[in-house]
């Protein structure tokens, strides 16, 4: 699991001097008989912004996606230089903080991922920061052989593409949704007595602009307080569930949550 290859789902555009999605080449490529030229040489890690990917074609097995070209290299500090964390380390280290230590944790991948894609307002303090691996909200330290070792946590867009072939383990979902509050009542132990739980769904806008139910995720007796008619930038750490289809996504535990108003 740890060598699992690195693909994207995002890069940044020195020309646009901007992050753009991969299904902008897709589209392109499917309408122009698999040509990418007008974005070759123009599509890097959206991270460091150094490393130079290429897009790889979608066959019967696998999604389209982007991935390194060999020959270019990401800036030290980026979370892609690093392996990925297995899911027994996510959860040791997610569930080794407190509410405010997680929300933290939380709060500096928003600002990461979620940011404006428009880079020109980044400061150079900011680009500092993110050479520096321990300042990398993306990386996460493990215990290994007496010593401590870091890990790079993986990285999920709730508008992409996902499917079983995305597996179970934890990853850092994020994206701009719109959020609903269900509330449900199931029996207890108890036949004469019922309790309330509550479930958190989530919606994404399709390429039309239409927002459309995502997936949702159990609360428990925790009942969330959102406007339905709000944008939010939302991060978790979760895993994918494909029990109840299309999927759910179980957080790794109850705090790893984060959202607020785009």
């Amino acid at each position: 699991m740890s060598k699992k290859a690195k693909s994207f789902e995002e890069f940044y555009s020195k020309n646009k001097d901007d992050i753009l999605d991969i299904d902008i080449v897709a589209d392109y490529a499917e309408s122009h008989d698999g040509d990418t030229t007008p974005f070759d040489k123009d599509m890097f890690c959206p991270e460091c912004k150094q490393a130079e990917l290429s897009f790889v074609h979608k066959t019967s097995k696998r999604r389209a996606h982007l991935r390194r070209i060999k020959s270019s290299n990401h800036k030290d500090g980026c979370s892609y230089n690093y392996e990925y964390a297995s899911k027994k380390t996510v959860k040791k280290y997610v569930d080794s903080l407190n509410y405010e230590e997680i929300q933290d944790k939380l709060n500096s991948i928003m600002n990461m991922l979620c940011r404006k894609h428009n880079t020109k307002k980044t400061t150079s303090n900011d680009n500092e920061d993110l050479t520096k691996k321990r300042k990398n909200p993306m990386l996460i330290p493990e215990r290994k052989d007496c010593e401590t070792v870091l890990r790079a946590l993986q990285r999920k867009r709730l508008n992409g593409w996902i499917d079983e072939s995305d597996g179970e383990d934890f990853c850092v979902f994020y994206g701009k949704v719109k959020l609903k509050v269900i509330e449900k009542e199931k029996n207890s132990d108890d036949p004469k007595k019922t309790y309330k739980y509550y479930l958190l769904q989530i919606y994404t806008q399709n390429k039309k602009g239409e927002w459309k139910f995502r997936t949702s995720l159990y609360r428990g007796n925790m009942r969330d307080l959102v406007n339905e008619e709000v944008m939010y930038n939302i991060v978790m750490i979760g895993h994918l569930d494909f029990q109840f289809k299309p999927f759910t996504i179980k957080l790794a535990n109850k705090n790893a949550i984060k959202y607020r108003e785009a």
